[in-house]
């Protein structure tokens, strides 16, 4: 249920102790620091693409790991031999799972790691030391029944509570994959052109959303004009995107996403761009264009 993405499954022995890439590892302290924008309901533009929300500010991998590195750094002059390696999104360590043993929340049926006092708009980042830290606790489950995240999924990525099939997921989709979305999820991806936070928006507990602190506030909005993602990649767009997420996209990917948002949108004000596309040498955007073109009035 991986997709495209191998990488998943392999340092499956890493993913589960930390220990296997860092041998002499005694605890394990995680971190969670919010990207959360309190009162900032979706709002969908007619013509514009959405993008996931922790995707419009500074990309967090190497600030977050500064700042572990900070406390690192104040541990080993406390305590004379302390040592330490910061993580973030890119060590082959399930962050969530520790975070989840510590208390910082648990698994919501989306996958995502919850908290009662913040939601789910957090990013977690760890430090891995080699002396013993007091150790928390795991929290209750409090999903309880409710399953608005599982029902709200435009691509039915759920096939059970707390598993998601990432190879029907709209953030794989706009954002990993490679090649042709498949034509029975395109509707579903709707105007989404990186990520998706569907399952988050819906979530009861997101109405405690706390207001980023650590990370600086979003450079660019949410929804961009379709033809601007779909047209060339102007000098002006680049230096928006420039050291954000979203910038990480290949250009193809944000352009064939772009022309699949332009067709689900059915304007026909989109026509010309998905016309000169069409006729692309490219036949992954040609024939995106085509089935786009197929939708318009």
């Amino acid at each position: 249920m991986n997709g495209e993405m191998d990488y998943m499954a392999r340092n499956t022995e890493s993913r589960r102790d930390i220990r296997a890439w860092m041998t002499d590892a005694r605890s394990v302290l995680i971190c969670a620091f919010s990207y959360g924008d309190p009162g900032a309901a979706p709002s969908p533009k007619e013509g514009h693409g959405r993008i996931a929300r922790y995707a419009v500010r500074e990309d967090y991998h190497q600030l977050l790991r500064d700042r572990m590195n900070a406390v690192r750094d104040w541990l080993s002059a406390e305590v004379p031999g302390a040592r330490g390696v910061a993580f973030c999104d890119m060590s082959p360590i399930l962050e969530r799972s520790y975070a989840a043993s510590a208390g910082l929340g648990w698994h919501g049926k989306n996958t995502l790691l919850l908290n009662e006092d913040v939601g789910s708009y957090f990013l977690l980042a760890g430090l891995a030391m080699n002396i013993e830290l007091p150790s928390d606790s795991a929290g209750p489950d409090r999903c309880g029944s409710c399953t608005k995240c599982l029902d709200a999924c435009p691509t039915a990525a759920f096939p059970r509570e707390r598993v998601l099939d990432a190879s029907k997921c709209i953030s794989y989709f706009t954002i990993e994959s490679k090649g042709s979305i498949p034509e029975g999820f395109r509707e579903g991806v709707g105007d989404w052109v990186y990520g998706c936070d569907v399952c988050q928006e819906v979530c009861p507990w997101n109405r405690f959303e706390k207001p980023a602190r650590a990370l600086p506030p979003a450079k660019i909005a949410t929804e961009l004009p379709l033809e601007e993602l779909a047209g060339p990649l102007s000098a002006g767009l680049r230096a928006r995107l420039k050291g954000l997420p979203v910038a990480r996209a290949v250009r193809k990917r944000l352009t064939r996403n772009a022309l699949l948002a332009m067709g689900n949108s059915r304007l026909e004000r989109h026509r010309p761009v998905l016309e000169q596309y069409a006729a692309d040498a490219d036949p992954v955007l040609a024939e995106q264009a085509r089935w786009s073109l197929a939708r318009l009035p």
